[in-house]
């Protein structure tokens, strides 16, 4: 993945960092896409990348339309993270746990 494909996500990467995580990008897997591999406090999430289709990691992030479908409905050029964005982290790595 080039610097500038990783970009978008680059607040919550950072968020993640000044939580003691990491956020990396594997290629391949399921799909051919590729996986955002995601770590905190010894969790690991994973979220595949599908196209333009909005995953979970877009979700992180204040959308310009109500309903968001593709990528283009976020503004990744000076990208917001919504509101109470840290407990909404924590609940992916929960969800994953879990299973849901």
């Amino acid at each position: 993945m080039t610097n500038k494909e990783m970009i978008p996500y680059d607040k919550l990467r950072k968020l993640l960092e000044s939580l003691d995580g990491s956020m990396k990008w594997q290629s391949g897997g399921a799909g051919g896409g590729g996986v955002y591999v995601l770590e905190l406090w010894g969790k690991i999430f994973t979220e595949p990348a599908r196209n333009t289709k909005v995953n979970r990691l877009d979700e992180l992030y204040v959308a310009k339309v109500n309903n968001p479908k593709t990528w283009g409905d976020y503004d990744y050029d000076e990208p917001e993270l919504v509101e109470d964005v840290h407990w909404k982290v924590v609940a992916l790595f929960l969800q994953q746990k879990e299973g849901l």
